[in-house]
């Protein structure tokens, strides 16, 4: 008789567990694209990333504009994340080669030099978008859910 039970308060406890699969699995949100992010500092490249995989993107993370291009040689990139300042090559001719490779892409250039003139050099070098630094959480989630408009 003590089996019976067992075996009832073992198909409980599975039917129990199914459900609490069921619900983490429904959580779960598709992953919505690959985001490359360029920054040289890394706790702010380590912030984006803290971000963009909590929103259910696939961030590639890389802190030089070489390194980028490597990244992304065989991969697709649904969105970019540039410094426009970096070490080496600059952010800014990075832009213009990601625009270029990926013409659907979203490119979104930062820098902690936020005024209009940056905005429009980014814009120049075919960004969708400029975020000055620090990079406000909300400013990027709009950003990202943008679509990409050629706009020359």
């Amino acid at each position: 008789m003590s089996l019976p039970t067992d075996d009832l308060s073992l198909a409980t406890s599975s039917e129990q567990a199914s459900p609490e699969r069921r619900d983490d699995e429904l959580k779960l949100d598709p992953v919505r694209g690959a985001v490359l992010v360029v920054e040289d500092d890394p706790a702010n490249r380590e912030l984006l990333v803290e971000l963009l995989t909590q929103w259910g993107y696939e961030p590639l993370p890389v802190g030089s504009a070489e390194e980028a291009e490597f990244a992304v040689r065989n991969k697709r990139m649904d969105a970019a994340i540039v410094d426009v300042f970096l070490p080496g090559r600059s952010g800014a001719t990075l832009m213009s080669r990601l625009r270029e490779r990926f013409p659907q892409a979203v490119l979104i250039g930062v820098s902690a030099m936020s005024d209009a003139a940056m905005a429009r050099k980014c814009k120049g070098l075919g960004a969708d978008l400029f975020i000055g630094k620090p990079v406000l959480p909300e400013k990027l989630a709009q950003a990202l859910q943008s679509k990409h408009t050629s706009w020359h």
